[in-house]
This record gives structure tokens, C-alpha cells and sequence, in this order.
């Protein structure tokens, strides 16, 4: 026979209400409790305002879905990662930064590490020691080639948890339509003028999200107008020309 539970809990045991007071339960529509005690500054006013905390939430997972090729998240990130102290970790960048490029934004590059992982279960690994070590404050990482399930997801999500920096995964456009316990998700989509921030899920809200945000591309970012818009006959152009990133081997460069 089980024994009958006390009338009363024991000394020391929180009651309904303290529990409820606990910063990491969250209590339905209210942001207050759902937003993470650490967040950064995103760079763009605009994009802080959209965020609950008012910036990139720290010791969380962040998924970010891109089409193809772009290397948008450089211009999405550059202004957080301009104002870091620690290690910049790269793992599984598509391709090599531009040193001059970095140099330019302000970004040290003796704190910029490179991390090549050869498959899945080397990625998962080089991920969660990673953002376990407090050295490293952001840890950028490319989704490898074979997709993460969810418990992968959610393995990294709980690593993340214990660490204190920026850990931003990067997805393909499709992982969009997949469930993920990241605690933000969001979409990029690069224009002519500006980079899209269509933010789809924030940890804590309930409420139909808003507006994308724009973000002004710098002038060497912008799109010129297409060759026949030029001519004054209006006449479209017969060749179309597909460029696509140069690549050496496995890796190119940017």
C-alpha cells in the first residue's frame, strides 16, 4: 500500500503562486515572462522593436530559413557581432569569409574560428560542445546537407540553454514548414532594395505576428536595374545569363 501523502508540503517546497512567479513559465498571452533575461542588440532599431526582449535572445536557439546561396545572414548579423568580447565560431560556413570584408565591419579577426564537421553526427557533436564552452559567445552554424530531425533539434535547443552567448542555426527556406523547439524562427528573403525579417515564431507569443521588417541594403548590396530597362525602347533582353557562386573543390569563397 502506497502511504498517504502529508496534508501540508514540506518546509522550503514553492507553492502554486511562486511557482507561477518563475521567470521560465510562461502564462499564456503575457510576454513578460516568456522573453529570455539575456538579449543583445540586433543593430536595427526596427528589428528590436519586433523582438520580444528587445534583441537577439542569448542562451537560445535561433533558426534562421534562407533560399539558396545569398549570404544574407552577414548583413543580418554583423552589427551583433561587432559588439562581441569572445570567440566568433563559424561551423560549416558554405564557404570562407571574406577577410577584408570582416576587417571593414569592425569584427576582430583573431576571435573568428572555422569549424569543418565531415558529416551529421561530427556537426551535432562540434554544435553542442561548442556552445557548452563559455569561450565561444556566438556560434554561426550551417545546417549540413542531411536534415536535422527534431530530437536533433531539440538536442541543440537544450545545449544552447546552458551556454550564455548568440547560437544561430542556419536552414534551408523548406525547413520553414518543419516543427523545431527553437525559441525563434525566422525567414530571410533578400530584394532589391532591402533584406526581408519575416519572424514566424517567437518563443512566448501567441498573438499573430506582424509585418515583416525591411532592412536598407548598404549601396554596394543594392540590385542595379536589369540591362534592357536601360534601353529606352523598353525592349526585354533574348539572353538570360544564370550566375551562380564560384566554387574551388568543396568550398568557395566569398
Amino acid at each position: 500500500m502506497n502511504p498517504v501523502p502529508p496534508d501540508n508540503p514540506p518546509l522550503g517546497s514553492p507553492n502554486l503562486q511562486q511557482l507561477l512567479c518563475r521567470q521560465d513559465i510562461w502564462r499564456g498571452k503575457s510576454q513578460r515572462l516568456a522573453v529570455s533575461p539575456l538579449t543583445r542588440d540586433t543593430g536595427y532599431s526596427e528589428l528590436n522593436r519586433t523582438l520580444l526582449g528587445n534583441g537577439w535572445p542569448s542562451a537560445s536557439l535561433t533558426e534562421v530559413c534562407q533560399q539558396g546561396f545569398v549570404q544574407s545572414e552577414w548583413l543580418l548579423l554583423t552589427p551583433a557581432l561587432r559588439n562581441t568580447q569572445g570567440l566568433i565560431v563559424l561551423l560549416n560556413p558554405p564557404c570562407v569569409p571574406f577577410a577584408q570584408a570582416l576587417i571593414k565591419a569592425g569584427i576582430d579577426l583573431e576571435r573568428v574560428l572555422i569549424v569543418e564537421s565531415g558529416n551529421k553526427a561530427d556537426f551535432l557533436f562540434s554544435f553542442l560542445e561548442l556552445v557548452r564552452t563559455h569561450a565561444c559567445e556566438v556560434v554561426l552554424a550551417w545546417q549540413p546537407r542531411q536534415p536535422l530531425s527534431y530530437t536533433e533539434l531539440r538536442k541543440c535547443q537544450l545545449a544552447a540553454s546552458d551556454g550564455q552567448g548568440l547560437y544561430v542555426l542556419f536552414r534551408p527556406a523548406a525547413a520553414a514548414e518543419q516543427s523545431s523547439p527553437a525559441g525563434l524562427r525566422l525567414s530571410l528573403a533578400l530584394q532589391a532594395q532591402a533584406l526581408q525579417v519575416r519572424i514566424f515564431k517567437q518563443k512566448g507569443e501567441l498573438a499573430r505576428l506582424g509585418r515583416p521588417v525591411l532592412l536598407p541594403l548598404p549601396h554596394n548590396w543594392q540590385a542595379v536595374a536589369a540591362h534592357y530597362q536601360l534601353d529606352q525602347s523598353g525592349k526585354p533582353a533574348t539572353n538570360v545569363v544564370n550566375i551562380r557562386p564560384l566554387r574551388g573543390g568543396r568550398r568557395g569563397r566569398k
